[in-house]
């Protein structure tokens, strides 16, 4: 039976921050941890206004993105989720609700970004001689006619394809210098640096040393790189790469059996994390749920994420990890249905508080962050839906 529980229900995704080996920029499609927005859709990209904090009406900075491409409907053959957080806890004390934004942006296979063969290495890219040697089997031999027309019908293609990113790229909407949102605002004195708000001008005026080099010509100077890092590092996240890792049923089944153990505790010593202290012991009265989740997090305590993917050969998808059985939510009245198709939401992913070790976040401090956050997204009609380029779930 336990063979059977595990081929019918999909396997979690975990996901954990590392520190990224190479740039996470747009034509990477990265899944990754604070910093900047990498744009999926380059030319409309959010502006302050769509990810202001409810309470304090500042711009909220990225948590995260995840690259979630879908099979289905085409629209979904790109697609990126981007989580956006205030970094005043107070805000979220005062209203949760208020202080996440989650948006969501897709894009056709076909589209005027992105080449169709997002799989296609550089390599292909820089010598098209090789992509030809591999696609040539033994028994299939091109002559040197043909094989110079290929060899040019390659290269016409791939300049095509560089010809048409080029021109995308002089369309990207400009960007602040600060948080990546939309730039809209221009500093009044050089007229060269774009903002998304007055709050971020001010920001990158002081923080950013620019009111020392916006009468200086040199704006693309080394020590004014350094300053608008001393800006951005103040101001948003710190970046991390999710790479992620199958949840394996060895520890699922492990995790059953010592519930099965312990199925009558109802006051046990416990491992609560604090940040980025050493776990402490403490009494407390321990519920199911909580026992589940601490026992997940022994068998992988780096992970920060996990994702659940639809998978359509499976009887159903996993479950959240709830921290706790009381409080949770009416998944009937609590999680409203699609307003575009009217089909009840499903679980997609769940962000762990274990992520909070990774943002540089003083949890002596009362105002600090927590959550143990759900992010819920919508099943697809048969029909499919049509959806904007970039919209809120």
């Amino acid at each position: 039976t336990g063979d059977m529980a595990a081929s019918s229900t999909a396997v979690v995704e975990l996901g954990f921050a590392e520190p990224p080996a190479h740039p996470l920029t747009s034509e990477k499609f990265p899944s990754k941890i604070g910093g900047r927005p990498a744009w999926l859709n380059p030319q409309h990209i959010l502006s302050a206004d769509k990810v202001e904090c409810g309470v304090c009406k500042k711009p909220m900075v990225l948590l995260l993105q995840l690259y979630a491409p879908e099979d289905y409907p085409p629209e979904a053959f790109h697609r990126m989720i981007y989580v956006f957080c205030c970094k005043n806890g107070s805000c979220h004390k005062l209203s949760w609700r208020e202080s996440f934004k989650v948006y969501r942006s897709q894009l056709s296979r076909d589209n005027p970004y992105w080449s169709a063969s997002p799989s296609a290495s550089s390599k292909e890219l820089e010598d098209p001689n090789q992509k030809i040697a591999n696609e040539s089997s033994p028994d299939k031999q091109l002559s040197n006619r043909n094989r110079e027309k290929l060899q040019y019908d390659d290269l016409k293609q791939i300049h095509q394809k560089l010809q048409k990113l080029d021109i995308s790229k002089s369309k990207a909407a400009i960007q602040c210098i600060v948080c990546g949102l939309l730039g809209f605002k221009t500093c009044g004195k050089c007229n060269i640096v774009r903002y998304c708000s007055k709050a971020h001008q001010i920001e990158h005026w002081i923080t950013g040393q620019h009111k020392t080099h916006c009468s200086s010509m040199n704006l693309s100077s080394m020590s004014t790189e350094n300053d608008d890092k001393l800006c951005q590092n103040a101001i948003l996240f710190p970046e991390y790469e999710i790479v992620n890792e199958s949840e394996t049923n060895e520890d699922d089944e492990d995790e059953n059996r010592e519930n099965e153990n312990s199925q009558e505790v109802s006051n046990s010593r416990a491992l609560v994390p604090t940040g980025d202290e050493i776990y402490e012991e403490s009494q407390v009265n321990v519920d199911k749920a909580f026992l589940k989740f601490q026992k997940k997090l022994e068998f992988n305590p780096d992970q920060v994420l996990r994702y659940a993917r639809v998978e359509y050969e499976v009887d159903r998808n996993p479950d959240p990890l709830w921290v706790s059985d009381h409080e949770k939510p009416d998944l009937q009245r609590d999680i409203p249905a699609c307003p575009y198709c009217s089909n009840p939401r499903t679980f997609e992913f769940q962000i762990l508080s274990t992520l909070l070790n990774y943002l540089k976040i003083d949890h002596t401090k009362r105002d600090s962050l927590d959550w143990e956050e759900f992010i819920w997204r919508q099943d697809f009609s048969e029909e499919g839906v049509r959806l904007d380029r970039t919209q809120k779930e």
